[in-house]
């Protein structure tokens, strides 16, 4: 069961936002990358991702539906990569899962760009980059949802 149903088309999950080097947001949100490479994941499944693009752009930057959350070996997370577009070589995927027998990817689908990148210290009332991510309120992700539906309206 979805948190906020009528915000994703994700079969289940709570929404986050998740902290993406500019390198790789730019990558999901041109949609050459499917596939979000995590070392560790939050306790509650995952349904929508509000993509933040850390330094130097610091900016949510799209909304993105999360299909399915996998845990395997960096071996099969490279076959995942090679796939659904991973954004970085067998080397730098080894390098990031180095001393983890698992890791996990977030599935992609369904990226909504806003039009102009939202300031996060105008959106909440207190922001902290997060390291990883920080779990949305219902009302957090529907102003998103507002705002990103109102700009695409324009």
């Amino acid at each position: 069961m979805t948190l906020f149903p009528e915000y994703s088309n994700s079969p289940s999950g709570s929404a986050i936002l998740l902290s993406v080097k500019p390198r790789y947001a730019d990558l999901i949100v041109a949609g050459s990358k499917r596939v979000e490479f995590r070392r560790a994941v939050p306790a509650l499944p995952v349904g929508t991702i509000a993509l933040y693009s850390s330094s130097p752009v610091q900016a949510i930057i799209a909304l993105v539906d999360v299909t399915e959350t996998i845990e395997a070996s960096p071996t099969k997370l490279w076959e995942l990569a090679k796939e659904n577009g991973g954004g970085l070589t067998r080397a730098e995927l080894r390098s990031y899962f180095e001393s983890k027998t698992t890791g996990f990817a977030f599935m992609l689908e369904n990226v909504r760009v806003f039009d102009r990148p939202v300031e996060p210290k105008k959106f909440f009332k207190v922001f902290t980059a997060p390291q990883s991510f920080k779990y949305l309120t219902e009302n957090e992700l529907r102003k998103l949802v507002g705002i990103q539906e109102q700009r695409s309206s324009k």
